[in-house]
């Protein structure tokens, strides 16, 4: 034990008489004094038993015996503090124990434990950081609450990453948050969506943390009470709407996307003449989500004069005629006027105008075509981009199954020659607005036509597991790619996503894939191992994912 260093007690010196404390705290702070310093600079004096006297090494000597007893006196005289108030019980938590063997699972995880690999490779076993939120989503689903004993490291990986927070949060349940509010390092679950929200129905609780909250707190309230009765939170949103700082105005009329419908449509028209252009944005924004809507009128309008269909040229084609100018009526429904650099400004306001225009004014403009024959049209003067990238935008934006297949094309075309869009990025997010069983054909289709090199953000939407026909594209897709000497780590990422997304049960058939194949002669050195390796590892992780599926389905049924 250091005799020098610190002890609980927080005093210069304890226990004695009053009289002698100063005495005592005096001469502990020469020992320091000279312990810092060094003997030869500053000897101790008054240390009792001549310190201050001798050699060198004598006198250091004599300085640490004398520091030990009063080291020994301080920690023997330390009287108790008042103790501190006992913490109210922990609430009960109703939900079910979890089966002991999905205990077990939920440790290792927590724990992170995997087998050490080679330096800088991943190894064949899983990676348990990636399974945990898998796991707390079927634990969820389940109905099963956290194990007390488990609470602190559940909370210890939610303080670590955000991306857990929500299910770690709904799984620790009333004695997490109980226990996050005993440590301040845990207090980000007592904000937003992880903090004790009242009931929609609790009026007066509802009103009191409108009132008094952090402003995390009231967002998450805000969108609880959009989910559950959409009138009731656009009703305490207004009634404190003119006294809300801008950037909070920002973030609350965002929270509208929740349970948006026409009965919004009045409030968000009068917030178009906000003070802050970014609040008028994501207002008008909204509305031109709404296809009803009085803006979404008045864009449709804007919008017939500048795109239309050229009749007098040999075949039918779109012609268009960007706008001259952005005046203050168009600004005021949302249009920014100063395009990006690069951009030209015509281009920019045509963009804008489409993209709030509610889709189902072209069928009319364009002789009763449909969505897939309107796209289809050549359009004059090189505008095909800019038209499309705003169909394919408002489509997201509206949500519009019928324009998203349309602009999304035949997935077993080249990209840059079909109609629609070729951005993957704009793909991506069609997709998400077809239903998800669809969404997989489409891209299982585009990964059988291209392979895997331009597919990770199309996979990245699809429904987890992935359906059969995705998984055996993805597969088929990874086994050429082995089969023709590419690069394994070229496909790291798309090997992770299969390890997460791929149906448990496809693991029985890629047993033949895990053996290592004889190199081929111009094949990369050492590719063949580590293509094993990654086959290893998905089958492994697969395995796991089964595992644990049948670990928390212990106690259903």
């Amino acid at each position: 034990m250091n005799p020098l260093a610190p002890t609980n007690d927080t005093s210069p010196a304890t226990g004695g008489a009053d009289g002698n404390s100063g005495a005592a705290a005096h001469a502990w702070e020469e020992l320091v004094t000279s312990a810092l310093l060094g003997t030869d600079r500053r000897p101790p004096t008054g240390a009792g038993g001549g310190a201050g006297t001798g050699t060198g090494a004598e006198t250091a000597r004599a300085l640490l015996d004398a520091a030990a007893t009063h080291a020994v006196r301080r920690r023997a005289g330390l009287r108790p503090g008042p103790a501190a108030p006992l913490p109210e019980p922990s609430p009960e938590d109703p939900r079910r124990p979890l089966p002991e063997a999905a205990r077990k699972r939920l440790d290792q995880l927590l724990a992170g434990r995997a087998a050490p690999s080679p330096a800088g490779r991943r190894g064949s076993a899983p990676d348990l950081a990636e399974l945990l939120p898998q796991w707390l989503a079927l634990a969820n689903e389940q109905g099963y609450k956290a194990p007390p004993a488990a609470l602190p490291a559940l909370l210890d990986a939610a303080r670590a990453r955000t991306d857990l927070r929500p299910q770690a949060l709904r799984f620790a349940g009333p004695r997490g948050l109980w226990l996050a509010g005993l440590n301040p390092e845990w207090r980000f679950a007592l904000r937003g969506a992880g903090g004790r929200l009242p009931a929609p129905e609790d009026t007066e609780a509802v009103r009191a943390l409108w009132d008094e909250g952090l402003f995390a707190e009231r967002v998450a309230l805000l969108v609880s009470l959009r989910t559950e009765d959409p009138a009731a939170g656009l009703a305490l949103l207004a009634s404190t709407w003119s006294a809300e700082r801008a950037e909070d105005r920002l973030m609350f009329v965002d929270s509208l996307r929740t349970g948006l419908s026409e009965a919004d449509e009045e409030f968000l028209e009068a917030t178009l003449a906000d003070r802050s252009r970014n609040v008028r944005s994501i207002a008008a924004e909204l509305l031109s989500a709404l296809p009803g809507s009085a803006l979404a009128g008045r864009m449709a309008g804007r919008a017939a004069t500048c795109v239309g269909l050229d009749r007098t040229a040999d075949e039918p084609a779109v012609t268009v005629e960007a706008p001259h100018e952005c005046d203050a009526a168009m600004q005021r429904d949302g249009l920014v006027p100063t395009p990006p650099t690069g951009r030209g400004e015509r281009s920019w306001w045509l963009g804008q105008l489409v993209e709030a225009a509610p889709l189902s004014c072209w069928p009319a403009r364009f002789g009763g075509r449909t969505p897939e024959e309107i796209v289809a049209l050549p359009v004059t003067d090189d505008w095909q981009d800019e038209l499309h990238a705003a169909w394919c935008r408002a489509a997201v934006r509206q949500r519009d199954a019928a324009w998203s297949r349309a602009l999304l094309g035949d997935p077993a075309a080249p990209p840059a020659t079909g109609p629609g869009t070729s951005s993957l990025a704009e793909r991506a997010q069609l997709l998400a607005t077809i239903p998800a069983d669809e969404r997989a054909r489409w891209v299982a289709a585009f990964v059988a036509a291209h392979g895997l090199s331009e597919a990770f953000q199309l996979l990245g939407v699809c429904a987890v597991p992935w359906a059969r026909p995705l998984g055996a594209a993805v597969i088929d897709a990874l086994d050429f790619a082995r089969d023709a000497g590419s690069y394994p780590w070229s496909f790291s990422g798309v090997m992770g996503l299969a390890e997460r997304c791929l149906d448990p049960e496809a693991a029985s058939g890629l047993d033949s894939l895990t053996a290592v194949p004889d190199d081929e002669q111009d094949a990369v050195p050492g590719a063949g191992g580590y293509w094993a390796e990654a086959f290893q590892r998905l089958v492994s992780t697969l395995r796991l994912r089964a595992a644990m599926r049948a670990e928390l389905g212990e106690a259903s049924g």
